[in-house]
């Protein structure tokens, strides 16, 4: 009994300091710093073939629209709310430092998945980036 009353306290702790750490880290967008644009796009065609699943590239290109320089850190991609196929959620971590106007290119290797054997509805890919300037981290999220 001393034991599970010990592993209870010692969840509560934990899950109590991971709240608070998140809790203190903004995650909105300086108001000094204009919104990048970010786009996500399928290059080529997915081909799956005799299986389920095949590979597929995606494009992330992101423009820094603000008079600062950025930096983007992480690209999350994926395809929620599919039906025939769908994007597996896909995190890349990068460091692309962005200057003010300046455009970069990120390739994201993802894996399709499908349910039917020849899909052929549009894909909607939703791209999360994470971007930082200085002690600043904020998160943009961007559908096409």
């Amino acid at each position: 009994m001393h034991r599970r009353v010990s592993l209870l306290f010692l969840v509560v702790v934990v899950a109590t300091l991971f709240a608070t750490a998140c809790g203190s880290t903004s995650s909105s967008r300086p108001a000094a710093i204009s919104a990048p644009e970010v786009r996500a796009d399928l290059v080529g065609t997915v081909f799956f073939g005799s299986g389920n699943t095949a590979p597929a590239n995606i494009d992330v290109t992101v423009t820094n629209t603000s008079s600062v320089p950025i930096t983007l850190v992480r690209v999350e991609v994926d395809s929620p709310g599919m039906g025939t196929y769908r994007i597996q959620r896909t995190v890349r971590q990068v460091r692309e430092n962005l200057g003010p106007g300046e455009t970069k290119r990120v390739t994201v290797f993802a894996t399709a998945i499908t349910t039917v054997s020849n899909p052929t509805e549009p894909l909607t890919l939703r791209t999360i980036a994470d971007f930082e300037a200085g002690k600043d981290r904020w998160r943009e999220i961007a559908f096409r």
